[in-house]
């Protein structure tokens, strides 16, 4: 044998004494991590206690380990999908919500908004933040002036919380600034009639750059104002927030004695109203029709009544000593059948937080269709099929085939704010007469009441 054949043996024998060296370590001297525990195959939690009899167990500012085969059920309500809740979703059951701290990401993932979730808890800890209780795994007291609890790790959560079938979105509980109160800690709430303050319109929601949270005040039209609380890290923290007057939705919480709100993404942020004035509203176009002239063709100063295909009208109409617009494809005999009212220009440089309303009913529905649109760029002279218009989302009288509709159908505040400059607001018919019986689609449509208004 060759002194390099020996030595390569003797390296190869060294080699597996190395490697059994370290094995042996590996299973001596390392640091046990926590185990996954296998998923739960036994049979679906049970509630055996409310959210609200839980937080009963709960003394402020202290530290309690649950030791009773206690079980709470709940809905998501809030999770981490936009960052604004940390490591934590909430659960909401008929009769109070709790925060639970989960040391893991992407937990919207399994805990997505209207989950229901079992929690056993024996084992699990109960604290607070600033007022807020939450459910933990335990407690670090590394620096024993300043506990913290400890959210449960992402390999134990399955140890203690189970996916329920049954789990819906909660419709949150419509209350103003002034009715929050305690009972409604950690719950999905929708706020009334709330607006940003002045100084804190059309600023981000938080300070990304910085990764800093954010208050910004929001005021109501008579008493009570509260916090809007943004996390540095929420994905939606760029963007702006509105100018005018609505509703919030969000988790309501409380930083000592402040009362804050914490939405999941801005969509929770309906404020499109017009803002709270002492003056009140101002009108800028407003057209009831009572001096048009019945029974034929609607004509008046800046408006459009415009037939592009099939030769119908928007005609005036009286009952009942109310006038209004009228228009429908009967009898028209045209395969195709396109209308326009065309309002004169409106000009929203000198207000602010626009809305648009009115009032339709339409009568023997076979199908054809009514449509509000906005135009910039419509020359008020042309075609308007050449302008471009934006579709607004107005709620339309439908669906009375045997007649007219009883009531008049109010359209919804439409807004109007994102638009600047002259605009032309349009009223476009579309349906058809075909000679075949069938196939027709001849609705009647009424439109009354139309009114713009801003701050």
């Amino acid at each position: 044998m060759s002194v390099a054949s020996g030595f390569i043996g003797f390296k190869n024998v060294c080699i597996q004494w190395i490697c059994i060296f370290f094995l042996w370590g590996s299973f001596c001297n390392c640091e046990k991590v926590w185990d996954a525990p296998p998923l739960y195959t036994g049979p679906a939690l049970k509630a055996n206690m409310s959210i609200k009899d839980l937080l009963r167990l709960h003394i402020p500012n202290n530290f309690e380990q649950i030791g009773a085969d206690y079980i709470i059920e709940g809905t998501v309500t809030a999770n981490d999908k936009t960052d604004n809740f940390y490591k934590s979703i909430i659960i909401q059951d008929s009769t109070a919500a709790v925060t639970i701290k989960l040391d893991g990401y992407n937990l919207f993932s399994k805990y997505a908004l209207g989950q229901k979730v079992g929690v056993a808890l024996n084992g699990l800890w109960l604290s607070d933040y600033a007022g807020m209780t939450q459910i933990g795994v335990g407690v670090d007291k590394t620096d024993p002036a300043s506990p913290f609890l400890l959210g449960i790790p992402q390999p134990l959560m399955n140890r203690y919380m189970s996916l329920l079938a049954g789990g819906k979105l909660i419709t949150p509980m419509h209350v103003l600034a002034t009715g929050l109160v305690d009972s409604l800690k950690g719950c999905l709430v929708a706020i009334e009639q709330l607006e940003f303050v002045v100084s804190d319109t059309g600023k981000p929601y938080s300070d990304l750059v910085n990764q800093l949270p954010t208050s910004h005040t929001l005021r109501t039209c008579s008493i009570g104002n509260l916090y809007l609380r943004t996390s540095g890290f929420a994905s939606f923290g760029n963007a702006l927030t509105q100018r005018g007057n609505g509703t919030a939705t969000g988790i309501y919480t409380v930083f000592r004695t402040q009362k804050q709100l914490v939405i999941r993404d801005t969509s929770d942020m309906r404020l499109t109203g017009l803002r709270c004035s002492v003056t009140g509203p101002k009108t800028l176009f407003s057209e009831d029709f009572m001096s048009a002239v019945t029974d034929s063709n609607f004509a008046a100063a800046g408006y459009k009544n415009i037939s592009e295909v099939g030769g119908k009208y928007f005609t005036a109409k009286k009952t009942s000593a109310n006038t209004y617009l009228e228009i429908s494809a009967f009898a028209a005999r045209q395969n195709v059948v396109i209308s326009w009212l065309i309002l004169p220009p409106i000009n929203l440089d000198h207000s602010a937080n626009e809305i648009l309303h009115f009032d339709t009913k339409d009568g023997f529905d076979n199908g054809a269709i009514l449509q509000v649109m906005v135009s910039t760029n419509y020359d008020g002279t042309g075609n308007p099929a050449k302008a471009k218009w934006t579709l607004l989302p107005a709620v339309m009288s439908k669906g009375n085939a045997s007649g007219f509709a009883p009531q008049w159908m109010f359209s919804n505040n439409l807004d109007l704010s994102k638009f600047k400059g002259n605009i032309y607001i349009a009223f476009r018919y579309e349906g058809n007469d075909p000679s075949a019986a069938i196939g027709k689609l001849t609705t009647s449509f009424r439109l009354d009441n139309i009114i713009v208004q801003g701050n």
